[in-house]
């Protein structure tokens, strides 16, 4: 079989092409891979940049996109014809293993196959594998998905209608797919664990798949979602929230965070983490805040960082609101907590607000087209009309998010429909990803420890605003390997949100 492999390097960073581990780049150990795989006649490279030296024939796309890069495949096999495979491989994955593609190929052809993806794999280890001859179908059906190609690849295009064509999936022998990770140089985060991996002798991906699950503190390394109060009152004391409790007054609070802190806060982020996603508000209701533009722009004016709201839906006026869209470029979303779709239902369980909190939806939804999720809380009280709240907002919009109960580690009543937990506990998504900031800049361990000392066993890290974000940050290690070695504290074993993750 002749193929032609293709280096997807859209969107490539020069994080994908500085040395990485003392040694090569992650580009050029993938080119040196690309090009020593048996049957492969040419590696072609698609971009939307142009890349420092001779790395071979480029193929320019105007940006990211399904769309641009089938019509880029589409040039490649017209300008190369009489190639049986396209072969895709991520430019910016430095662990891509050529004897399982060489093995995928081999199956590939003996199959017949039109599709071939490997499953239960790190995303940047196998390749995708496609005959030249399903891209006219491909290219129709990513003008129904044009959104650029994720760690799904091309099968995000082709499950549009999966049935038309002929799939094979090389399954890997341990699944690895809980682990959520991505052995690429696109972020900083995922170049630390390359970084890490590679010291540990990883080199392939039977080597990675052994060494992964026996070290899984290389998991936490810089926050991915940064949740920060910027408020202390609230329109609403709902009665599933633990904040009423030891927030005091919360209906009456009027205090915010100064959006001096906060813009010093979002530059430390960006430095620090590279990229991240911001969510508003932990604790108290964001439209209370004095100058809410002034956040959106302090958060949206570093690339690397996007918003997301969450919000009651009460207290908004619709010419903030539509400052807030003028800046949202697109990272903007908004998560409305509604809970009930009957007035009096509402009122038990969040209080007064009901009409405002629906017109704001449709205010949200006319501004911030496709980023408005609505949400209801699973819990007792409203189980039985939770399938009217899904079915009638399901038919306005895709984003209905039904969201599990949380008890607080037991601090508040056991509302709970079901238990949803795994049963093999796994360490914290939230000690490994999330960094909670509260009012006054303190940070406790995470979102669970929602107050100094209550419930038992909660701890304060540190405050960004005087020790620094990294500095926190690190405090948090010892945590999070507690959990890796099956330790859990007192807090964490009364806790089942260990299983949840945010964006």
């Amino acid at each position: 079989m002749t193929a032609t492999a293709v280096l997807d390097c859209v969107g490539i960073g020069e994080l994908a092409l500085a040395p990485l581990g003392g040694g090569a780049s992650a580009l050029d150990r993938v080119l040196d891979k690309a090009r020593g795989l048996p049957g492969v006649a040419e590696v072609v490279l698609v971009s939307d940049r142009d890349l420092p030296g001779s790395p071979g024939p480029v193929v320019k796309v105007p940006g990211p996109g399904s769309r641009p890069f089938l019509d880029a495949l589409s040039e490649i096999a017209t300008r190369w014809s009489g190639r049986e495979a396209l072969v895709r491989v991520r430019g910016d994955g430095p662990f891509f293993d050529p004897a399982l593609a060489s093995r995928m190929l081999e199956d590939f052809r003996r199959y017949r196959a039109e599709y071939f993806f490997a499953d239960g794999f790190p995303v940047g280890i196998a390749p995708e594998i496609l005959s030249p001859r399903i891209l006219p179908a491909l290219r129709v059906l990513a003008d129904k998905a044009p959104e650029p190609l994720g760690d799904e690849g091309l099968f995000a295009v082709l499950q549009k209608d999966i049935n038309s064509f002929d799939l094979e999936t090389e399954i890997s022998r341990v699944d690895l797919r809980e682990y959520r990770l991505s052995l690429t140089c696109d972020t900083r985060r995922n170049r630390m664990v390359c970084e890490r991996l590679l010291a540990l002798g990883a080199e392939d991906a039977e080597s990675i798949l052994d060494r992964v699950p026996a070290n899984l503190s290389l998991l936490r390394t810089l926050p991915a979602f940064l949740s920060v109060q910027v408020t202390g009152g609230c329109p609403q004391a709902c009665s599933y929230c633990p904040y009423p409790r030891f927030g005091g007054d919360i209906t009456t609070r009027r205090d915010f965070l100064p959006v001096e802190r906060y813009a010093r806060l979002m530059d430390e982020a960006a430095e620090f983490c590279g990229d991240a996603v911001v969510d508003l508000s932990l604790w108290g209701e964001p439209s209370f805040h004095p100058d809410f533009p002034a956040l959106v722009r302090s958060t949206l004016r570093h690339d690397g960082l996007s918003l997301i709201v969450e919000t009651s839906g009460v207290g908004w006026g619709t010419e903030v609101l539509e400052k807030a869209a003028a800046l949202a470029d697109r990272r903007m979303d908004w998560i409305v907590s509604l809970d009930e779709t009957d007035p009096d239902a509402y009122a038990r369980l969040r209080g007064p607000g009901f009409s405002e909190a629906q017109n704001c939806v449709e205010t949200l939804m006319r501004l911030f087209p496709g980023r408005v999720h609505v949400q209801a809380v699973r819990m007792r009280e409203n189980e039985d009309r939770l399938e009217a709240f899904y079915r009638g907002w399901k038919a306005r919009t895709e984003n209905v998010i039904i969201q599990k109960y949380d008890s607080f580690c037991g601090a508040l009543p056991d509302r709970a429909v079901a238990d949803l937990s795994p049963l093999d506990r796994r360490p914290c998504w939230h000690l490994a990803r999330d960094l909670s900031v509260l009012l006054d800049g303190s940070v406790p361990v995470c979102r669970e420890c929602w107050a100094p000392g209550a419930p038992e066993g909660a701890e304060i890290l540190g405050n960004v605003f005087r020790d620094g974000l990294a500095a926190v940050w690190a405090r948090g290690d010892g945590w999070f390997r507690r959990h890796v070695q099956g330790d859990y504290p007192d807090i964490c074993g009364r806790c089942d949100e260990y299983h949840t993750y945010n964006a």
